[in-house]
């Protein structure tokens, strides 16, 4: 009995390693952990392009105040609200 429940759990270990392998190489090969649809990649690509015309702060280091401020204020919220009119 005690041989029996060793096999099980070496195939349910041998299961599991599998499926941690093809996440792993799905990540690798394909777009990372990114599963969104087609047409939600589409719709970010279009809002990405209309909040271009949106004016950046003076300074646009990454880690300045204005630029966070600004990100999370004006960005944020703008891309939010593009996302819901495109119905995500």
């Amino acid at each position: 009995m005690k041989r029996k429940i060793n096999i099980l759990l070496v195939g349910i270990f041998c299961i599991g390693l599998s499926g941690c392998y093809e996440s792993v190489v799905r990540f690798w090969n394909g777009p990372g952990w990114d599963f969104s649809s087609e047409a939600e990649k589409k719709a970010r690509k279009e809002c990405f392009e209309e909040l271009e015309s949106i004016p950046e702060p003076q300074n646009k280091s990454p880690g300045s105040k204005e630029m966070q401020d600004w990100l999370g204020k004006v960005y944020g919220p703008a891309e939010r609200e593009c996302m819901k009119r495109k119905g995500f």
